[in-house]
């Protein structure tokens, strides 16, 4: 199984964890989450606001960039 990382506040690191019943993935929190149709956009402070994300897609690039020019 794949699986990727997360960048997240303390804040909501916290109430996940809170969440998380014991033997449940921090994976799990999030499936049931979703599945409940709840507006996960608070919850990870999605930035909305297209000039930032730009600057935060421009940054990943950037990153990919120097780390394929690093492997040659």
């Amino acid at each position: 199984m794949a699986s990727k990382n997360l960048a997240i506040r303390e804040e909501v690191y916290r109430k996940l964890s809170e969440a998380k019943k014991e033997g449940e993935s921090f994976s799990d929190v999030i499936e049931k989450l979703l599945e409940r149709g709840g507006d996960l956009l608070p919850l990870w402070g999605v930035l909305s606001d297209s000039k930032h994300w730009a600057e935060v897609e421009n940054s990943a690039r950037e990153i990919r960039k120097r780390t394929v020019i690093r492997l040659r």
